[in-house]
């Protein structure tokens, strides 16, 4: 319809409509606007206002029922579940304002509605992570474990990252690893290595070790490096048997290099000839001020590469920070071999191996001689006889400070064919 504005009663009118209209507008937005600044300030009476002049807000609803679930009184609580109903009300979609409104109603002692408002929650948002854990969390607070496990389970399907969490809700609700491999783990290898994780961080070995059988029952996929924690925990445990039996599980499962040739049967990775794991049975370095590791291809006494190490001439290096633990026999004779190569290593404390039983360091404590200066490849060797008690040595690439005046530690050492075997001694003869 067009509007002649030639008559002069024509423009009045149109120009009253349009005061009107802009009138109307202004006083709406306004009022939104007002609302909006009092729910944004800090005071709670100024959120009350806003509810006043915006009460088909269901933001301002939330917010003054979330205020209300810090005042732990009836009264509090009556009107945090009003406030947070209210807002349901009139935003029914929303899963945030379910579960404030389920948390209020469990806060106030009211488990039946709480259940109903996460299960809206759940009907509006299915695939929330965070809806999953609340409503598993209650449900296992409730004591309804069966069905909090299932909606942990989902939650951590949706997010992976909420694995160590979910099993300390679970573990703090009821300490039954069964329960948790059965009922609350994904059939995924890295639920399972956080739930060992998990386990090895409160120093449960016992749950860990079941969190990994049940992962190699199931075949899951098995790398190297998350089998070491539980490895380096059992050795610190003194579960020698364990320990190497879950190493050598997780070397076949990796399909990881294992000793071959005359490196002998018990030091691991003794030719260097793969990256060193830091843990396990394999050799472990230790950043150490004045020296550097590197491997070494072009320097070898047997394979191809050894492990090189240079000090720099700065400190009076107190070095131990190359060393593997062996699994041994106790009462048993060992030959223990190894080439070293050196260059310009000064001082007059050198490089050497020490050899000592972590446990029982009365047991077995052998330091083989010094190599200093520069030499070919050399032999180190030493025999020895493993003590009553004696399950695991400690072999350490040593540097036993010096106490002459000239003592800053400088030069390069190749390290290579390191071995520790058994000796089986000639039986003697009965005579007569």
């Amino acid at each position: 319809m067009r509007i002649d504005l030639t008559r002069p009663w024509h423009r009045t009118l149109f120009l009253g409509a349009v005061i009107l209209c802009s009138g109307v507008l202004t006083f709406f937005s306004g009022k939104a606007y007002l609302a909006a600044h009092w729910n944004r300030s800090p005071n709670p009476e100024l959120w009350q206002k806003a509810v006043r002049l915006e009460p088909g807000n269901a933001e301002y609803w939330g917010r003054l029922g979330l205020a209300r679930q810090w005042d732990l009184s009836p009264d509090g609580m009556y009107e945090a579940v009003r406030y947070l109903r209210r807002a349901t009300e009139l935003n029914p979609r929303s899963a945030d304002l379910w579960m404030e409104l389920a948390d209020a109603y469990q806060t106030s002692g009211d488990p039946v509605h709480a259940q109903e408002a996460y299960e809206k929650a759940q009907e509006n948002f299915p695939v929330s992570a965070e809806v999953a854990w609340r409503y598993g969390s209650f449900l296992l607070y409730e004591g309804k474990l069966p069905d909090g496990y299932a909606e942990i389970r989902r939650a951590m399907s949706i997010d992976g990252s909420l694995t160590q969490r979910a099993i300390a809700e679970c573990w703090q609700s009821n300490p039954n690893v069964d329960a948790i491999l059965d009922k609350v783990l994904p059939p995924k290898s890295e639920y399972y290595v956080g739930a060992i994780d998990f386990f090895l961080s409160q120093h449960l070995a016992d749950p860990a070790l079941a969190v990994w059988n049940r992962q190699r029952d199931l075949g899951l996929p098995i790398k190297l490096t998350d089998a070491i924690p539980l490895v380096d925990a059992l050795i610190e445990q003194d579960r020698v048997v364990e320990a190497q039996q879950t190493w050598h599980q997780a070397l076949d499962a990796a399909h990881w290099p294992q000793n071959s040739g005359n490196t002998g049967p018990l030091v691991f990775n003794g030719r260097f000839e793969h990256e060193i794991m830091n843990g396990g049975f394999d050799w472990r370095e230790v950043a150490a001020s004045g020296a550097q590791f590197a491997f070494d291809d072009r320097i070898a006494h047997a394979g191809s590469r050894s492990l090189q190490v240079q000090f720099d001439g700065t400190e009076n290096v107190d070095f131990q920070n190359l060393f593997q633990y062996v699994p041994v026999e106790p009462g048993t004779h060992y030959h223990f071999s190894a080439y070293v190569r050196t260059e310009a290593i000064s001082t007059d404390r050198g490089i050497c191996f020490e050899i000592v039983d972590p446990r029982h360091t009365s047991q077995v404590q052998i330091v083989t001689p010094d190599v200093v200066g520069t030499n070919p490849w050399t032999l180190v060797h030493t025999d020895l006889v493993t003590g009553p008690q004696t399950h695991l040595l400690r072999i350490t690439l040593r540097r036993i400070p010096s106490w002459k005046f000239d003592n800053k530690l400088s030069g390069t050492v190749w390290v290579d064919d390191v071995s520790l075997a058994p000796v089986q001694l000639p039986v003697k003869e009965n005579s007569g």
